[in-house]
């Protein structure tokens, strides 16, 4: 008895199960992308209004603020994780920088790290504006 034939579709249909469980993306997953670009379109914002903001800075304790806020976008953006299987999503123009693979995680767990950093990011937009309200 030929076991070839059998066990040869038997392998392709497993294949192909495989690869299409993969392609399809949890609605948390998309939702958590959608979060992260977001987050990384906010960060980049910040990044210009401070360049923006620096010039302006009237004395060292204001000035100091930039900085610290600078900073702590930095350090926002040395714990981006991006969600597994959607393309890279924003650019080098601030400089060169890793990217952290996600660790292993749920999908809900990745849409709640999402969360998380995105809520960062928006605190830190809410004291550059109100460094930027104090300028003017």
């Amino acid at each position: 008895m030929n076991l070839t034939r059998p066990i040869s579709l038997f392998a392709i249909c497993l294949l192909a199960a495989s690869c299409s469980k993969k392609s399809e993306k949890s609605p948390q997953l998309i939702e958590a992308n959608r979060l992260h670009l977001e987050a990384i379109e906010i960060s980049k914002q910040l990044e210009t209004r401070l360049d923006s903001l620096s010039p302006k800075a009237a004395g060292d304790v204001e000035k100091s603020r930039i900085d610290s806020l600078r900073s702590l976008i930095e350090t926002w953006e040395e714990n981006v994780i991006e969600v597994p299987g959607f393309p890279h999503a924003h650019d080098h123009a601030h400089g060169a920088h890793s990217h952290k693979s996600a660790p292993p995680m749920t999908d809900e767990s990745m849409l709640d790290y999402q969360r998380q950093s995105r809520e960062a990011i928006i605190e830190l937009k809410e004291a550059i504006v109100k460094i930027d309200s104090l300028q003017k």
